[in-house]
């Protein structure tokens, strides 16, 4: 018999650059009315995106509003397709925003933007209403 795809299902375009994502898109969050949050890390603004010289590549984490567990993720960039699995991981644990702010990333590493996301999504929580 055939085994189901998993739920949580990477895809990844080996293009340049490279753009790789995994779980709910804005789109199907916003026709299925699901309450989110977006936080996101440019790799300009990482130590190793500046020692790559990919000034272009990002990470995005969607976040659900409320109870902040992570609905999905897309990246674009170098290595995208190789990043996108740390979210995958979270995703099928069923983590969300904390495990983020509470984990301690090897820098300078791109993983590191994972970090910077999370922190982005979570100011921005922080000044919600």
């Amino acid at each position: 018999s055939v085994e189901p795809a998993p739920p949580h299902f990477p895809i990844g375009i080996y293009a340049i650059p490279e753009i790789s994502m995994v779980g709910k898109t804005e789109e199907t969050l916003t026709k299925d009315r699901i309450p989110y949050e977006v936080g996101v890390a440019r790799y300009r603004e990482i130590a190793r995106g500046v020692i790559m010289g990919d000034d272009s590549g990002l990470l995005k984490l969607l976040f659900h509003r409320e109870t902040h567990q992570l609905l999905g993720v897309h990246a674009i960039g170098t290595g995208a397709t190789e990043l996108i699995h740390i979210g995958q991981a979270i995703l099928g644990m069923g983590g969300g925003l904390s495990y983020f702010l509470t984990t301690v990333f090897n820098y300078p590493t791109l993983a590191e933007c994972y970090k910077v996301a999370a922190l982005d999504a979570y100011n921005k929580l922080s000044q919600a209403p």
